[in-house]
C-alpha cells in the first residue's frame, strides 16, 4: 500500500524542484543581458532556422510549456504574426495558448487545490461555491477584460471550477486578445501600407474585448444572484 504522505513529499520535492529552476533562469536571464522587448525577434530568428511547420510545432511545444516557467505569454503571441504571418499564426497560438492554459491550470489543482480546499472559510468557500457554480461565464469575462493570463490560470486551478468550464470559457475568451497581439506581430513584417490596417483590427480586436465583456457583466451578476 502507497505511503499517504507519498504524494505531499512528492509535491514538495516538484515544487522545490520548480523554485530551483526558476531561480536558475532568472540568473541566466540577468546575466544575458536580453530585453524583454527584444524577444520575440530572437525567437523569430532561432524558430525561422527550422523550417515553417518543424518551426510551428517547436512554437506550440514551447507554448505549452512556458507557464512552467512563467514566461510571458504575450512576447510568444507576438512573435507567431512575426513568424507565420496573421492567419497560421492566430492559428497556431489558438493550439499553443489554449494548451498552456490548462497546463497552468492542471499545475495549480494538483499542487494546491487540496490545500485551498482544506483552509477556505466562510466568504472565500462562498465565493468559491459560486464560482464552481458560474465558472464559464467568470473565466470569459476574465480573460475578455485582460487580467494577467497566467495569473488568471493558476488561480483558477486553485479553486472548485469544473475544468470543462475552465476551457471553454479560456478557449472563446483568449480569441479577441490572441487575434489582437498575433495582429501586432504581423504588423511589424508588413508592408507599410498595410501596416495601418493590420494596427487598425488589432486594435479594434482589443477593443472588442472589452466591449463584450461589459455585455456579459450583467449576465454574470443575475447568476450570482439566483
Amino acid at each position: 500500500m502507497a505511503s499517504p504522505t507519498r504524494h505531499p513529499r512528492l509535491k514538495r520535492g516538484l515544487a522545490l524542484l520548480w523554485l530551483l529552476l526558476l531561480s536558475c533562469l532568472a540568473v541566466t536571464w540577468y546575466r544575458s543581458d536580453i530585453r524583454f522587448e527584444e524577444v520575440p525577434q530572437l525567437l523569430q530568428g532561432w524558430l525561422g532556422q527550422f523550417g515553417f511547420y518543424r518551426a510551428a510545432l517547436c512554437y506550440i511545444v514551447i507554448y505549452t510549456v512556458r507557464p512552467i516557467i512563467l514566461f510571458p505569454a504575450s512576447l510568444l503571441t507576438i512573435t507567431a504574426g512575426m513568424l507565420f504571418g496573421p492567419w497560421h499564426g492566430v492559428l497556431f497560438t489558438i493550439v499553443g495558448e489554449n494548451a498552456s492554459a490548462n497546463v497552468a491550470f492542471l499545475i495549480a489543482r494538483w499542487f494546491g487545490r487540496d490545500w485551498v480546499g482544506q483552509h477556505e472559510t466562510g466568504w472565500f468557500r462562498h465565493w468559491d461555491r459560486r464560482l464552481q457554480q458560474n465558472g464559464l461565464l467568470t473565466v470569459l469575462i476574465m480573460r475578455l477584460v485582460y487580467l494577467p493570463f497566467d495569473a488568471v490560470n493558476y488561480a483558477c486551478g486553485l479553486t472548485a471550477m469544473q475544468q470543462i468550464d475552465y476551457a471553454l470559457g479560456t478557449f472563446i475568451g483568449i480569441l479577441p486578445g490572441l487575434v489582437s497581439f498575433v495582429l501586432l506581430g504581423g504588423a511589424a513584417t508588413a508592408d507599410v501600407e498595410n501596416r495601418l490596417l493590420v494596427l487598425g483590427i488589432s486594435l479594434g480586436c482589443l477593443l472588442f474585448g472589452l466591449v463584450f465583456a461589459r455585455l456579459l457583466r450583467p449576465g454574470l451578476g443575475k447568476q450570482t444572484q439566483n
